[in-house]
């Protein structure tokens, strides 16, 4: 059983607001006050029906998305009052990214993308540490080819090792399984558990309540707001509450 997360969070959001450009000018409502806190040593699942603001909730914690109303700190830190740049700056080393698109440089190996963020950082990328990322999920065999020659459940997977090789304070995965098999998928999600130990975090969207089931705790959203908390979720108990979230009143 992993340790007990700590009570001191990492990311904190209150009473956050977005909303997007809709037809006519008007604007359609994603997030609706959502208040939450991410502790440190937790691997967090954030589940709900299709529109209920997931992805949005994760780009507004992870400071790739500014809300319209409320604040977000990480390590204390109002992501509101920065810059843009000087935000990128903060979170540069401090966040890590999963994405549901895998944004990989075409032109570079899958050892060149995972080596990309230290080069950007104007750090040395240690070939061991890199080919230690691969391997942990499985392609250090494939290290030398491009993305274009790989599956996608296989980018998915070097984009997880990219994420995972700098060892951010939070990582923020947005379906990081939905590309891959049952053995891949479950290879991940022991990375991520075992990423969310110490004073680091995983948030972790997902649409599958059986590793959403390996959280720690799991928020239910609906309809942009927060439906239901539950603390060490089991599979039925997600289901009943995202199914009760789904259901209109």
């Amino acid at each position: 059983m992993p340790p007990e997360p700590s009570d001191q969070p990492i990311v904190r959001a209150r009473a956050v607001e977005h909303a997007y450009p809709g037809v006519a000018g008007a604007s359609v409502p994603v997030l609706r006050g959502v208040s939450l806190d991410v502790r440190r040593g937790e691997l967090l699942a954030v589940v709900g029906p299709s529109g209920s603001g997931k992805s949005t909730l994760l780009a507004c914690l992870s400071g790739l998305e500014t809300p319209l109303g409320g604040t977000v700190e990480l390590e204390g830190v109002d992501l509101g009052g920065l810059s843009r740049q000087r935000s990128a700056r903060f979170r540069r080393g401090r966040v890590g990214f999963v994405f549901q698109a895998y944004n990989l440089l075409p032109a570079l190996t899958a050892r060149e993308n995972v080596a990309l963020p230290a080069r950007l950082a104007r750090r040395t990328a240690d070939r061991r540490t890199v080919d230690a990322a691969l391997d942990a999920v499985g392609l250090l065999d494939v290290a030398d080819r491009r993305p274009g020659s790989l599956s996608g459940g296989q980018q998915q997977r070097v984009a997880i090792a990219r994420t995972l090789v700098s060892r951010p304070d939070v990582v923020f995965a947005d379906e990081p399984t939905g590309a891959l098999d049952t053995v891949a998928g479950a290879r991940v999600l022991d990375l991520l558990r075992e990423t969310a130990t110490g004073g680091r975090a995983v948030v972790l969207v997902t649409h599958d309540l059986a590793a959403a089931a390996r959280a720690d705790r799991a928020v239910v959203l609906r309809d942009g707001t927060v439906h239901a908390e539950l603390e060490r979720p089991g599979v039925d108990a997600l289901f009943a509450a995202v199914e009760h979230a789904a259901v209109r009143p």
